[in-house]
């Protein structure tokens, strides 16, 4: 008796093959994205430690910023630096070309206090340069973000 066809085993071999071939293209077609979307996932990681680091702050110290953000003026941004070096380049998430950028922040008070353990470094060039920011809205909202990033990395402490 001659069965024709294929059997289960053999299907499910074919639709494995199929979709290991499927997987590998759609990884090749856009690695470029892929790793872009790898960094901003690290930085948004890295905005969000900055910010509950602030928000731990402000609740340990009966509601007072720390100082670095509390020097920002409303509508102003400025960068994070682990050594308080002057930034220029941040660019302004904020549209208002207003920076209190000199000194950059190092963020002495949250990394002294143990809020967070070191400033963070940009993912794409592991550099310890002006990769974050930190504005204050002129309504007074803290946001952090990232200078360098594929998508957008900006969080908001709270409006």
């Amino acid at each position: 008796m001659n069965k024709k066809g294929f059997t289960l085993i053999e299907l499910i071999i074919v639709i494995a093959i199929i979709a290991l071939l499927a997987a590998a293209t759609f990884v090749a077609v856009d690695p470029v994205k892929r790793i872009g979307d790898a960094n901003d996932a690290q930085r948004w990681a890295d905005v969000t430690a900055i910010a509950d680091a602030i928000i731990m702050y402000t609740a340990d110290n009966s509601g007072n910023l720390p100082t670095d953000v509390a020097a920002l003026t409303n509508g102003a941004a400025a960068a994070v630096h682990p050594d308080g070096t002057t930034e220029t380049t941040c660019p302004d998430e904020q549209g208002s070309g207003a920076y209190d950028n000199d000194p950059a922040y190092d963020l002495a008070d949250l990394t002294t206090g143990g809020y967070i353990a070191a400033v963070p470094t940009d993912p794409n060039d592991g550099t310890t340069g002006f990769t974050y920011y930190i504005a204050k809205e002129s309504t007074g909202a803290i946001l952090v973000g990232a200078c360098d990033d594929y998508s957008d990395s900006t969080i908001y402490v709270w409006r």
